[in-house]
């Protein structure tokens, strides 16, 4: 083996170690999402809410499982940023939060409006204690 071939394997097999290093570290050195996209989940939640009252008022259950589908997902993503800021009284109201956005969820595909409601109520009672902690001030 001649030593051109040498150094071009050494090359590749240093460009191929760089490769994965940086596929296997990117994910875990990325940033938590900061204040305002959790600003911005709010928002996204707090219009997922109105969605999921105006599907009420027209009696659309599809739409009405897509706002709380919408809110679940809202409220993981809640979870994880608290979780992120070590912050347990802000990840457990985001577990209840999801919890209940997924009970309204299951109730409203099975076309229990009813329970769909008293579920959707007690999640937005949840979401209000979790507000009422102001910690995004802490």
């Amino acid at each position: 083996m001649s030593g051109t071939t040498r150094c071009s394997n050494k090359k590749t097999l240093v460009a191929a170690a760089f490769a994965l290093t940086t596929a296997l570290v990117w994910p875990i050195s990325a940033q938590a999402p900061d204040a305002a996209a959790h600003k911005a989940w709010m928002n996204d939640a707090s219009d997922a809410q109105e969605d999921y009252r105006f599907a009420v008022s027209e009696k659309d259950q599809k739409a009405a499982v897509e706002s709380l589908v919408k809110l679940e997902a809202l409220m993981a993503k809640t979870e994880d940023y608290w979780t992120a800021k070590k912050m347990a009284d802000g990840v457990k109201l985001a577990k209840e939060s999801r919890a209940l956005a997924a009970q309204a969820q299951a109730a409203a595909k099975r076309g229990d409006t009813a329970a769909a409601g008293q579920s959707f109520d007690k999640m937005g009672a949840s979401c209000n204690s979790c507000h009422e902690l102001h910690l995004e001030k802490r």
